[in-house]
């Protein structure tokens, strides 16, 4: 991370300073600032606030509902964003550094909205953002993508998966009743995964992810957005079940925190047909 750091507009006009370590660096992807800034992604410094001090008049646009970006009056230069999300950083655009050469992210934010003709070749962490598949949206492509992801299980588990009941009715009731999330690339389905809101739990399902995007993250990804989830609606853990034959995924679920808390049997076996695993979501 840049440790201390001065910079400027392209006129000259506004002039800013910063004492410490940035918080983080990272590529932006989002729409809003690749018109904001008319380039195809954007590079970010966030610094807190009560570090960094201003020479100049900043003018400012409120770009969405809580956000701020202050630029040059002058010449126009983008300086800084600001979220009431973050009331206590202040992001800072990379290239406005007077040396910018020591900037370093660490990854690339909002990667679902990225430029087809954008594919840095470096190998730093694609963050996506996950969207909330509404009523009115097609429940076809998340449907696809279940049925894809889980076909490896025919003829391993017993008995079969009732991803071969699944219609895009029960995607569309799941997203009414519940919560349905996907993570999109170049306007694919790439990884989904269905919430159903209980009594003291969030219970995560159909935890699905393309064959093309595996090995990316992903699935820690929705993970840690069902966590946020969790504890937005004051749940106390997440819940989530696993055949007992997939043993793979067991290790999986372990490494992402979760616990095995539990077996249950399908009706008309005398044997565990399923694992419970559990993750503890703090406040």
């Amino acid at each position: 991370m840049i440790d201390g750091g001065s910079g400027r507009c392209l006129c000259g006009a506004v002039r800013y300073a910063f004492d410490g370590a940035s918080n983080w660096q990272s590529h932006c992807h989002c729409e809003s600032c690749r018109r904001a800034t008319a380039s195809g992604y954007t590079s970010f410094l966030s610094v807190d606030r009560s570090r960094l001090r201003w020479n100049g008049r900043l003018s400012a646009f409120a770009s969405s509902p809580g956000v701020v970006r202050r630029f040059c009056p002058v010449c126009g230069t983008q300086m800084s964003y600001e979220t009431e999300e973050r009331p206590h950083e202040t992001d800072l655009y990379a290239a406005t550094l007077d040396d910018p050469s020591g900037y370093e992210p660490t990854l690339h934010d909002h990667w679902n909205e990225h430029m087809p003709w954008v594919m840095p070749g470096d190998r730093l962490p694609r963050i996506y953002t996950p969207r909330l598949l509404m009523p009115p949206d097609d429940p076809g492509p998340v449907l696809q993508l279940i049925r894809e992801t889980f076909a490896y299980m025919d003829g391993r588990i017993d008995p079969p998966s009732s991803m071969v009941r699944l219609t895009e009715g029960d995607i569309a009731r799941s997203a009414a009743e519940g919560e349905v999330w996907v993570l999109d690339e170049l306007g694919q389905v790439v990884a989904c995964m269905v919430l159903t809101i209980r009594h003291d739990i969030v219970y995560l399902g159909k935890l699905a992810v393309a064959d093309s995007h595996r090995h990316r993250g992903l699935a820690r990804q929705l993970v840690g957005h069902a966590e946020g989830r969790a504890r937005a609606l004051h749940k106390g853990a997440l819940e989530l079940q696993s055949r007992v034959e997939l043993t793979e995924n067991h290790a999986a679920f372990l490494a992402l925190g979760f616990r095995k808390t539990g077996e249950t049997a399908h009706a008309g076996y005398d044997r565990p047909t399923s694992f419970t695993f559990t993750k503890t979501v703090g406040a």
